[in-house]
């Protein structure tokens, strides 16, 4: 009996610890697949973070730039000079929202670093730490009628809890639309009394049949048309009068000097030979009034020289 006993109790002994053993094992097993679910969760939740920050990215550059480009044009009607530098002008507006350290009003809560402290304060909510790196910011043309802002910079994303963090270095370029903007040679030359905003003509034939009804249209409204003999947009918040592949030009209205009180030079009414000291050829034009003259060669160097006379098909109508 004794024996058969404790072949009983050790039988017994051997099931419980089997008993205890299984169980043991399913409850780790549960709490594992638990905290790997709460792992997955928080993973997840990052992943939808970091792409709804890559969405928004742009989204905060092109505010930021927008406005710093407006805060151009207010500096330039306010202190009636030119921006010189302006790669390093805008980037200091961009990220700070100052020209040369002092503050610009239209700036205020709208820089790139606003938005990315805003970021930040809205993932520590979730216990995200945001961290970013500006390297760099470029101010940049590859087009007339556009601005593009080059940004590059370093993401350092974490979670708080450390599940999983995502380092990553990225470069981004935001487009800006010039059209609206204000044309910084006009504020400046006509010492504030004239402005100009950047409207792109609709016109293509300026004379027809010999009628320049058109060509005095364009000229009244002081429209822009594409021309690589003349300033892009952003030389022009330097004062810079060169040539550019992406440069655009007006005709200058002068009745509108006139009216404003302003001597009226004897030049060329394309704005940046109007404004500037190249010298030139010009030439009346019929039906138009005594000031409006367009610069160009006789005889004609070929349509494909970019002429003014031929740009604005007037070769043949002037006096």
């Amino acid at each position: 009996m004794p024996k058969k006993r404790g072949i009983f109790y050790t039988t017994a002994a051997i099931a419980l610890t089997i008993v205890i053993f299984v169980t043991y094992s399913a409850y780790s097993t549960y709490r594992l697949s638990d905290k790997m679910d709460v792992i997955q969760t928080r993973i997840e939740t990052v992943n939808f973070f970091i792409k709804d920050v890559e969405k928004d990215i742009s989204n905060g550059a092109y505010i930021a730039g927008f406005r710093t480009l407006l805060s151009f044009n207010q500096f330039i009607s306010t202190n009636g000079t030119f921006i010189y530098n302006l790669n390093e002008r805008f980037k200091e507006s961009f990220l700070n929202g100052t020209i040369n350290q002092q503050p610009l009003s239209l700036m205020k809560d709208s820089t790139f670093t606003d938005w990315a402290n805003k970021i930040a304060a809205e993932a520590s909510k979730v216990d995200i730490k945001f961290g970013f790196t500006i390297n760099d910011v470029k101010l940049n043309q590859t087009d007339p009628w556009n601005v593009d802002i080059g940004l590059n910079l370093s993401l350092d994303i974490r979670d708080k809890r450390n599940t999983s963090y995502w380092i990553r270095d990225r470069y981004l370029t935001t487009k800006i639309s010039i059209v609206g903007f204000e044309d910084p040679l006009y504020v400046v030359k006509s010492n504030g009394r004239v402005t100009n905003a950047i409207i792109l003509s609709n016109i293509t034939q300026f004379v027809v049949g010999g009628n320049v009804q058109n060509l005095l249209k364009h000229a009244n409204n002081s429209w822009y048309v594409a021309h690589n003999d003349s300033p892009s947009f952003l030389m022009r918040f330097e004062g810079n009068l060169g040539n550019s592949t992406y440069g655009i030009e007006s005709l200058v209205n002068l009745d509108e000097f006139q009216a404003q009180g302003l001597t009226l030079k004897d030049r060329s009414i394309v704005d940046y030979i109007y404004f500037g000291t190249k010298s030139t050829t010009n030439f009346r034009v019929n039906a138009t009034p005594e000031w409006f003259k367009i610069d160009g060669t006789l005889p004609a160097p070929g349509a494909d020289k970019g002429e003014h006379l031929d740009l604005y098909q007037v070769r043949n109508v002037t006096i």
